[in-house]
């Protein structure tokens, strides 16, 4: 039987250039070591098991997801030590309860109000339950800067928080966790290194004062893409990084410098749907239903084979191609109807939540190697 390519492929449709991934991979994997850290791949953004394996260096051991959907995918798919790194409220509780049954699984708070109904949820949940049962492991959540979530490092409050939760029946102290996501809006490698230090100091000073307190913190983990790519010179106190976004890379992290247009994995296939001269303008099937509407300020992503185009306009199926500014016009004759342009997105997380699989192509670019199932839902 002949090998797949992608002129079969109906699109749009999501590609991972493999050897890439590979590489992104192994490279993040080098740099932990390097730094004294395990590597807890966030697998937020590929949500597949193939590539998950790849970002886990072969292991399946040691990820994190933002959905039950993806614990409960990841778990089936032969996947352990699995954290559900955000804030767990009751409805999840039962599924948590279910996983921790079966796997090495953690959950997350990041308040008291919070802890509280956890604790309340465990309670009714293994109530009447005479079967042992493990502890669930909860992960306490750090703000270190971004604003976004988690506990104040430097407040009492939080040591009040984390004794609460290592002195609560049915549940145990894992660790803490943080997250710069403010590094993507970094404009250069200096400002992501110092919201790194930034990262390392707010947990290693909460965990100094958990060890003072008789609470010694199991697991101290920081990370964000950006300040996983371009780390502080060393991570003293922290025990573990969790990026995610790493294993596809994009156009988002190329432009803060965390990696360069070679290192990004993932591509949206569109084919030419028509050509308008008059207007210096093609369009294509590819709407913000194929690649999300993220980054229209930059062109949504790069038509990186073809630096002359540029994606000036995303309706739902449809795109509108037109030349960069100060480029040549578009020569409609290398690019006639039907045929396939692979477009870099901004933003690789948002681009692989449009699809239900991505297609996993050797370094011709051409040859399908696999095809990879995306897990859906919350």
């Amino acid at each position: 039987m002949a090998a797949r390519i992608i002129d079969d492929l109906r699109t749009p449709c999501l590609v991972c250039i493999k050897s890439i991934a590979e590489a992104n991979a192994s490279a993040m994997l080098g740099r932990a070591a390097q730094l004294g850290c395990a590597l807890r791949p966030h697998v937020k953004t590929n949500k597949t098991l193939e590539a998950s394996a790849i970002a886990t260096g072969g292991s399946k051991r040691r990820i994190a997801v933002s959905t039950m959907a993806e614990a409960h995918f990841f778990a089936a798919g032969g996947f352990d030590d699995i954290l559900y790194a955000v804030p767990i409220t009751r409805d999840k509780v039962a599924d948590a309860l279910k996983l921790r049954s079966t796997h090495e699984f953690h959950v997350m708070v990041d308040s008291q109000e919070g802890f509280r109904e956890l604790a309340a949820a465990v309670s009714a949940n293994c109530a009447g339950n005479s079967s042992a049962s493990p502890p669930l492991d909860v992960f306490v959540r750090v703000d270190c800067g971004y604003g976004r979530e988690g506990v104040c490092p430097f407040d009492a409050a939080s040591v009040d928080l984390v004794r609460a939760i290592a002195s609560s029946a049915g549940l145990r102290f894992g660790g803490l966790y943080t997250h710069g996501g403010h590094s993507y809006d970094a404009s250069d490698a200096q400002a992501v290194r110092r919201i790194g230090e930034a990262e390392r100091d707010s947990v290693a000073a909460l965990a100094g004062a958990l060890r003072s307190a008789g609470l010694p913190p199991p697991i101290v983990g920081v990370g964000s893409t950006p300040t996983c790519s371009l780390p502080p010179a060393d991570l003293d106190g922290v025990d573990e990084m969790h990026p995610g976004n790493f294993i596809y890379y994009d156009m988002m992290q190329a432009r803060i410098g965390a990696c360069g247009t070679g290192d990004m994995a993932l591509r949206v296939l569109t084919r030419v749907l028509g050509h308008y001269p008059s207007r210096g303008m093609m369009l294509v099937d590819l709407g913000w239903t194929g690649v999300s509407s993220q980054g229209s300020e930059h062109g949504y992503g790069s038509f990186v084979d073809f630096p002359g185009l540029r994606c000036a306009k995303l309706k739902q199926e449809c795109g509108e191609v037109v030349a960069v500014h100060g480029a040549p016009p578009i020569d409609f004759a290398a690019h006639p109807l039907g045929s396939i342009l692979m477009f870099a997105p901004y933003h690789a997380c948002a681009a692989t939540q449009q699809h239900t699989h991505v297609h996993a192509i050797a370094n011709d670019r051409r040859t399908i190697v696999g095809t990879w199932e995306i897990c859906k839902g919350w």
